[in-house]
């Protein structure tokens, strides 16, 4: 599953350098909210939060509660020593680090340092632990340098003009921005941890810039193309041939789905479409999550109702109606099923503002 992840990151970097390189072409040129609280309800409030680091982290946290976007969020990895007690290296570290990065919105850099800091330290002996830190050291050096890198690829596109755009240019500081980026992993990086942390989305890239440049290339015909690609793909290792053919298929299931449903398909044909693309056993699992989206959906339905309900009445004080919400919403879901509600909760808040 991950490996589907790290051919979907380089799908949307490409996306996003496609879109700023169509931006200038084109154009030739968190939420925070105050809620009011108690003392008490505070009190309560970090309590939960204290259990739920526990939770993610399997220990609490002594820096305090996991950042907003981070609640709730599932911690899944393995971090791997051999029999003499040195790390080995897995994009599992990697993994790790970028958990507690994705934050860096909400947390300064140097506490989120401290959380994979600690977090490591709770996990690890030495000399795993010493092995761990060097490269965490070694990953920040290289974002930081790769945040100038950014910077200036920025610069590179904004310069060119028109023509040079729709000559196809843009493929050529493309070109740079990949070779600069990857000389900077090696640079930074000791070679196990850039092969382990980055071969498979460097080899995922370099077949989409093959592609690129094979479709911008006026002289070939739709056929050779095609031929070509083909060519492209098998060339790639037989794990991101996988990963991507798992890939295209969830992405086409569900277009294909949406365009039934869009057309009044009935339940029976989704089945068969499932079965087709999948198995039979496939499609008994997907009627399965189907029935179970659809219960909570009623569930949350009927909860939010309510809710509003109770938060529309009038007489009592706010902190007492809020009362009554969060006991309303304690009866119907468990304390599992809350961080996933809260979204739902969010959403409804916002439309009644709409």
């Amino acid at each position: 599953m991950r490996q589907i992840h790290t051919i979907k990151f380089s799908i949307l970097f490409f996306i996003i350098i496609a879109s700023i390189i169509a931006i200038n072409y084109l154009a030739s040129d968190g939420v925070l909210s105050n809620k009011p609280s108690t003392e008490g309800t505070s009190k309560l409030h970090n309590s939960k939060k204290s259990t739920l680091t526990e939770n993610i982290l399997g220990f609490n946290s002594q820096h305090g509660a996991l950042p907003t976007s981070l609640d709730g969020t599932p911690l899944d990895v393995k971090i791997k020593i051999d029999e003499q007690g040195h790390l080995i290296i897995t994009d599992d570290i990697k993994y790790l680090f970028d958990y507690f990065l994705s934050a860096n919105s909400e947390e300064s850099i140097d506490k989120i340092l401290l959380r994979i800091s600690e977090y490591l330290n709770h996990t690890l002996q030495e000399p795993a632990l010493s092995e761990s830190l060097e490269i965490l050291e070694q990953y920040i050096s290289l974002k930081t340098s790769l945040v100038e890198l950014e910077q200036q690829i920025g610069k590179d596109i904004s310069a060119l003009d028109q023509a040079q755009l729709k000559d196809g240019q843009y493929l050529q500081v493309l070109k740079n921005r990949l070779s600069q980026r990857n000389k900077l992993r090696a640079e930074h990086l000791d070679p196990e941890v850039h092969q382990e942390f980055y071969q498979a989305e460097e080899t995922y890239d370099d077949y989409t810039y093959s592609k690129l440049l094979l479709q911008s290339d006026q002289s070939l015909s739709t056929e050779e193309k095609q031929d070509q690609l083909h060519h492209l793909q098998q060339s790639l290792p037989k794990d991101i041939r996988e990963g991507m053919r798992e890939s295209q298929i969830i992405d086409e299931l569900q277009e294909k789905t949406a365009n039934l449903i869009a057309t009044g398909g009935d339940s029976q044909q989704l089945y068969e479409l499932r079965r087709n693309m999948f198995n039979e056993e496939a499609a008994e699992r997907f009627v399965d999550l189907d029935q179970q989206r659809d219960q909570w959906q009623k569930r949350v339905d009927n909860y939010l109702i309510e809710r509003n309900t109770i938060l529309n009445s009038q007489g009592l004080a706010q902190e007492e109606l809020q009362q009554q919400a969060n006991t309303l919403r304690d009866l119907h879901f468990s304390s599992d099923e809350h961080i996933k509600l809260l979204v739902y909760e969010k959403r409804a808040e916002k439309n009644k503002t709409l």
